[in-house]
């Protein structure tokens, strides 16, 4: 299954220095909806795609044009200065690779940012803590080398010391720490039950620290998050009103 992997890059495009942020679905779909907000306040450029048979076989259709299920996008160069990035390049998709895909994926990743100068990989995760109040929210972050970890001081942002990290997330960590590559994930608790716009927004902030020399405002992804939980909300009272049996089993649906 690892010769079935191959990144295929449509544009060639100077990554050196740059910034690479994995986004392929979590929990409350929180990674790709940091994402999709990075390719569309960047208006950052499809410069490539990850092929494979295991791959949903699905096209993805953006302004009228097909496109693959799994995709790379790459912003404009900025200056470098006092900045840990030239450039930020996103993968991200809307569907989660099978999980004996997740393995030569994270690989090929790994090998492929290594090859194209990419020095910093940010993956993106939501996640459930159930031992919080449900009124609070935390981010947190775990590093592979003692490069990234340094990158993590003085942030807002709660060290994990303890737990699991499942999917491509903690497959890239794993296999970051083992090549001696510089690999952070940043985490946020999350609704499983709907697009979490608001977790997705906690992670835009702490972001923007690490880009100062792009601009990202969360306020957009706030106010998504606000009209969502405003139909959640009226969608649950009519559910009530309806007073139907096994009506509170049954997934709200919501756009």
């Amino acid at each position: 299954m690892q010769d079935d992997i191959e990144i295929i890059e449509r544009k060639d495009v100077n990554v050196q220095g740059a910034v690479l942020i994995e986004g392929f679905p979590s929990i409350g779909m929180v990674s790709s909806i940091v994402a999709n907000y990075l390719i569309r306040t960047l208006n950052m450029e499809y410069i490539g795609s990850i092929r494979s048979r295991h791959f949903q076989p699905t096209a993805v259709i953006s302004a009228g044009v097909p496109m693959p299920p799994v995709r790379i996008y790459a912003g404009q160069p900025v200056e470098k200065k006092d900045c840990i990035c030239e450039r930020l390049v996103v993968v991200t998709s809307e569907f989660p690779p099978p999980a004996e895909l997740m393995q030569p994926l994270a690989s090929h990743l790994l090998d492929w940012a290594r090859k194209k100068g990419i020095k910093t990989v940010i993956s993106i995760e939501g996640i459930i803590n159930e031992s919080r109040n449900h009124e609070e929210h935390g981010t947190y972050a775990i590093a592979s080398s003692p490069t990234a970890r340094k990158l993590l001081e003085n942030r807002k942002i709660t060290p994990m010391q303890n737990g699991i990290i499942t999917g491509i997330s903690g497959v890239l960590l794993h296999e970051a720490e083992r090549a001696g590559q510089d690999v952070i994930c940043l985490l946020s608790d999350a609704n499983p039950q709907i697009p979490d716009a608001r977790a997705a927004a906690r992670l835009i902030e702490i972001l923007d620290g690490f880009l100062p020399k792009i601009k990202l405002d969360p306020q957009p992804l706030i106010k998504e998050a606000e009209r969502l939980e405003g139909q959640l909300k009226q969608a649950v009272m009519h559910a009530n009103a309806m007073n139907v049996p096994g009506q509170k089993d049954q997934q709200v649906m919501y756009g």
